[in-house]
């Protein structure tokens, strides 16, 4: 039956979404970066300035412009400011600093030529040290670290150096910190060592960085989003002067004024970061580089000297900001709990797919120039969305899902066009679920339609069935367990296909493929039983097929080789390509059986035979399923590792000793045998049981080892 315009018009742009987002999430890595820079800006447009907690949990006393201007330290080298940095720690840590962190790396000292020059700023690098409050900077390269001037360390203590690396996105661009950095230990080994950011933060909470077993890191009770994969992405305050911003000469004058209080009411409980804020001089971009704000504006209160009246430019903004401010603001995030959260990346790709769905639907349901107006309200009300969860500390996928929609469109309309022309292509569309390819091909070469008929051929059937499904499929929706399962038949499929077979129909979880038909093959046995450790090893290699959140499923199989009848079997209004037999029902059975010897693979001795290589197999045991009066030989296929690996040999010598006691009755025998191999045989077990069972019973004229199975 011809589907209606409508329906075929719906059923192939359904095509559209899907090649959009694949599109889009094949390049979204690139795009995650310019997404949350985007959102920063969205956020400003729709909520303001973002302010920072109140009061700041974090200040940053700066270097700046004001610092090489002023006296004491105008005019003089940098290298000789050690004592009056000094100073301004002494009173910040004498004002119940939290923890200091220097963003500053100082990797040489005037007191090696002029000797007790810094004698009182080593004083306080070690107050600071012992008291777990003050922690230096160093830079970690490639190769060996910079490191501060060894006197530094000393006095400080070695274990309170932290680095103060970030590390750029793709674009150049600093989103985000790293929670630890990988150094060398003691032992020259490798070793995971906390930031400067996160140190800083510890160090005020009182609290170390702790690590789950799934790879989460926690800090203080906070489980920190991005700790999986060791960075956090930075939630930037945009408000004007957000982080609080004290100039190092005008503390320095503080403190030689002897204005303690200044210090304690400003500096108490606080973690403080020390560093440049220049214009010209470690300036990063960063995420909130298109919402940046004029410098100079909303500064904390003066102590003792006047803001220079020529530092700032008014209404002047950059997109750079200087490093400490990154770090600042991490450690704003660590002590507020309001660091940013990507949407994890199954989430998002669900989040791109159904965006693009939404397209879709709009770009097929009425004229192109409504579906435009439409396809701009559905992005607005998505820029909505992503704005309110940015609001609240979640990303999500913005620009990705925003270009899929913005792509179905040509494709969606593409499809409209181009769903009325064919009719080549409807045959092959009306026949591919139930023909195989190769009969379509010829059909449509032949220009006949199929017609009913069959013919018996010799063939090789395989019989595959999930093992586990009831578990894996607990508490899913119907769309999750369809998608799991339509994964694990493209996989199997694809694998049977490659070697010569065809899918004759899915049985509920199960997968019934032929080798032989409709085409003649070599040798259609060795195809099936290659097929089958092919599809064994791609369960082994991809721990994610038949994966959901209530256990893993896995997969039994069984092959069959004799003769069945195949052919176009049903009514002339419907039928289908198919195959049915003994040979079929002997495939089912054998695959069934495998739960009896705990084994994955089971093939009948009419298909080692043709398959022509004994040493492929090893034997099992003679079986009698139900539904059939003749038993028959069944063997596990080997694959290339287990015939090359001698241990294995070694087993399978011993097993088929100990199958060749149990088949000649000599049931004490097999029973020893069998419990040999039991701890690495699943197949050895199944037979240690029935072998107990026997001890102490002859075994009569009629034994013949045969095993009736009961079940299915």
């Amino acid at each position: 039956m011809r589907l209606p315009r409508r329906v075929r018009l719906v059923l192939l742009g359904a095509v559209a979404p899907a090649v959009a987002s694949l599109l889009v999430l094949a390049a979204s890595s690139m795009l995650q970066g310019p997404s949350i820079d985007s959102l920063y800006w969205l956020r400003e447009q729709v909520h303001g300035p973002r302010p920072a907690p109140d009061p700041s949990p974090v200040v940053v006393v700066g270097i700046d412009e004001e610092t090489y201007r002023r006296p004491p330290f105008a005019g003089t080298p940098q290298a000789l400011w050690g004592p009056r940095l000094g100073t301004v720690l002494g009173a910040m840590l004498d004002g119940g600093a939290a923890a200091i962190g220097l963003d500053l790396v100082h990797p040489t000292s005037v007191e090696t030529l002029i000797p007790g020059f810094e004698r009182d700023y080593l004083l306080t690098l070690r107050r600071g040290g012992k008291e777990g409050r003050l922690v230096l900077a160093k830079v970690q390269h490639q190769s060996d670290p910079l490191m501060p001037y060894r006197g530094y360390m000393i006095a400080a203590g070695v274990n309170n150096v932290r680095s103060v690396n970030l590390v750029e996105d793709a674009d150049g661009v600093l989103r985000r910190v790293p929670l630890t950095l990988s150094v060398a230990g003691p032992d020259g080994q490798p070793k995971a060592e906390p930031g400067m950011a996160v140190e800083v933060a510890s160090r005020a909470l009182k609290a170390p960085l702790e690590r789950g077993a799934d790879g989460s890191a926690t800090l203080a009770g906070y489980r920190v989003p991005g700790g999986e994969g060791n960075r956090l992405l930075v939630n930037h305050a945009t408000a004007a002067g957000a982080i609080p911003t004290y100039s190092l000469a005008d503390l320095h004058a503080c403190a030689e004024a002897g204005k303690a209080d200044f210090f304690a009411r400003h500096f108490k409980g606080k973690a403080v970061m020390v560093g440049t804020v220049l214009d010209v001089e470690d300036r990063k971009l960063s995420s909130n580089r298109w919402v940046t704000k004029p410098e100079g504006m909303n500064l904390p209160e003066r102590c003792a000297l006047p803001v220079m009246s020529d530092l700032y430019v008014a209404g002047r903004t950059r997109d750079s900001i200087p490093g400490v401010y990154i770090h600042a603001a991490a450690i704003s995030n660590l002590i507020a709990h309001d660091a940013l959260e990507e949407t994890g990346r199954p989430a998002a790709a669900a989040l791109v797919l159904l965006l693009a769905g939404l397209a879709a639907v709009v770009t097929l349901a009425t004229r192109p120039a409504v579906a435009a107006a439409g396809l701009l309200l559905l992005l607005a009300g998505w820029s909505g969305v992503a704005v309110q969860a940015f609001q609240g500390g979640l990303v999500l996928p913005y620009l990705q899902a925003a270009l899929a929609a913005l792509l179905v469109f040509p494709l969606a309309l593409g499809f409209r066009f181009a769903v009325l022309d064919r009719d080549q292509r409807h045959i092959r569309n009306a026949f591919k679920l139930y023909l195989p390819g190769s009969l379509i091909d010829d059909m449509i070469a032949s220009g006949q339609s199929p017609s009913l008929g069959g013919e018996e051929r010799d063939l090789s059937i395989l019989f595959c069935d999930i093992a586990g499904f009831t578990k894996m499929s607990e508490g899913m929706e119907p769309e999750a367990l369809v998608a799991v399962l339509n994964r694990y038949f493209t996989v199997m499929t694809d694998i049977i296909e490659a070697h010569g077979g065809f899918v004759d129909k899915y049985i509920g979880d199960a997968v019934l493929a032929v080798f032989g038909a409709p085409y003649a093959i070599d040798n259609h046995a060795r195809a099936a039983v290659s097929a089958a450790l092919a599809m064994h090893q791609a369960m082994a290699d991809d721990p994610t097929l038949l994966a959901t959140a209530s256990g893993r499923g896995s997969n039994r199989t069984g092959i069959a080789t004799g003769p069945a009848l195949i052919g176009n079997i049903g009514s002339p209004r419907r039928f289908n390509y198919t195959v049915m037999g003994d040979t079929v029902n002997l495939a089912s059975r054998l695959e069934g059986a495998n739960k009896y010897y705990n084994s994955v693979l089971m093939v009948s001795g009419e298909t080692v035979r043709h398959h022509g290589d004994p040493e492929a197999f090893r034997a099992l045991d003679i079986v009698q399923v139900v539904g059939r009066s003749e038993p028959v030989e069944v063997f596990e296929p080997l694959s290339e590792a287990r015939r090359a690996d001698p241990e294995d040999r070694a087993q399978r010598a011993a097993y088929a000793a100990a199958l060749e006691h149990w088949r000649a009755g000599r049931f004490e025998a097999a029973a020893a045998g069998f419990r040999a191999l039991v701890a690495a045989d699943g197949a050895a077990l199944a037979m240690l049981h029935k072998a107990e069972k026997r001890i102490g019973q002859p075994a009569g004229p009629d034994w013949t080892g045969v095993t009736a199975l009961t079940d299915k």
